[in-house]
């Protein structure tokens, strides 16, 4: 096979990397601090057309392909900040082409890819192998209605306006996946919950209570809940492992610097062989997950992505940026324990990386299942 980076893919590289100088660098520690994104990044993100990019050009996207998706959000995610998040609305794109109807492309698109909205994103791992869902969601029909009822946690910007994705059980072996306009009747989320890290990414838990839909407020057919879960987990567990190559890097430069600026007897620590060996360790490992990722990205634009090969990726970064993240603050030593230096932010940020968007465990029973059946 044969595969690297076109002209084009290396433009929007760029292109994000600026943005994400200009814009994101400078307010990273703001928004640690603060525990929220700025009122007006999606804007300029949308400015850019960064929201638009996997979006059909007839809504006003750019039908760009989900590969230059991933590395914008490599891009935009180095500064270590929960703004890569905003780029949900291209996975939200890649679902509407697949699932959705015209009328529900004409409704969402054009708003997310002008930065008016954004989706309210599930987890992977919502529905269980019996189809059971998180938060004993369930959905009815009655007099030309759904009327759906439950909680749903870890809900990723589930109080912002737009449409949140919901999983219900709709029979005793289905479930169903819905477009919910957040600010109707009898949806309601909580305070935004405090992080370990990537404060700033607003996570609620989002009730739902008798709430009232149209019969075609529907994503796909009635019984494809699984299915468009599986589409979801491949998608976010590539930009997850693109997150994940991005903080490891930031990681890697980080300690870079700073085994140059420290000394120790008038030389600088990187002079030492065992500052060195895990500077190179970082490297060597940092490598294979980003090419790993955009061989992924790339299979799902030639529609040969399956979920093992997306578990694969997203596997082996979130492992890795943890690894990498703590041989950062080796180098760093006492001092990657204060607040002083990036490390800190980032060695908080790697954890959450291996535990959000599914399962490890699950995940990896996925890929050893599809081992042992080949």
């Amino acid at each position: 096979m044969e595969f690297e980076l076109t002209d084009e893919h290396r433009m929007f590289q760029k292109l994000a990397r600026d943005f994400a100088e200009r814009e994101i660098e400078p307010v990273a520690e703001e928004i640690e601090r603060e525990g929220r994104i700025p009122a007006g990044m999606l804007a300029k993100l949308a400015e850019a057309g960064l929201p638009g990019i996997v979006a059909p050009e007839k809504y006003g996207g750019l039908e760009a392909g989900f590969l230059i998706h991933i590395l914008a959000v490599e891009q935009l995610h180095y500064p270590c900040s929960p703004c890569s998040w905003l780029l949900v609305a291209n996975e939200f794109a890649d679902l509407l082409n697949r699932f959705g109807t015209d009328d529900q492309k004409a409704e969402f698109l054009p708003p997310l890819i002008q930065g008016a909205m954004l989706p309210g994103w599930p987890f992977a791992g919502e529905i269980g192998e019996d189809n059971r869902v998180a938060g004993n969601m369930t959905a009815h029909l009655a007099d030309g209605h759904w009327i759906i009822d439950g909680k749903k946690l870890f809900h990723v910007f589930g109080g912002t306006g737009g449409p949140a994705i919901i999983f219900a059980r709709t029979g005793e072996d289905e479930v169903s996946s819905f477009l919910v306009p957040k600010g109707i009747s009898g949806y309601t989320s909580s305070a935004p919950l405090a992080l370990l890290g990537l404060r700033g990414l607003e996570i609620v838990d989002t009730t739902l209570n008798v709430v009232r839909l149209p019969e075609d407020s529907l994503l796909g057919e009635r019984g494809m809940g699984p299915e468009i879960a599986q589409t979801l987990a491949e998608t976010s567990g590539l930009r997850q492992a693109a997150q994940s190559v991005a903080c490891a890097q930031r990681a890697l430069d980080e300690a870079v610097s700073y085994s140059k600026e420290r000394t120790r007897r008038g030389v600088p620590i990187a002079a030492m062989q065992a500052i060195q060996w895990l500077l190179a360790e970082m490297s060597m490992r940092i490598e294979p997950a980003r090419w790993s990722t955009y061989e992924a990205a790339w299979l799902k634009e030639q529609d040969e992505l399956t979920s093992t090969r997306s578990a694969v990726s997203k596997l082996y970064a979130t492992r890795m940026v943890k690894e990498v993240a703590n041989m950062a603050i080796q180098v760093h030593g006492c001092y990657g324990l204060t607040k002083d230096y990036r490390i800190e932010r980032i060695y908080r940020q790697a954890k959450m990386f291996e535990l959000s968007e599914g399962s490890r465990k699950a995940q990896l029973s996925a890929v050893a299942d599809a081992i042992l059946s080949s």
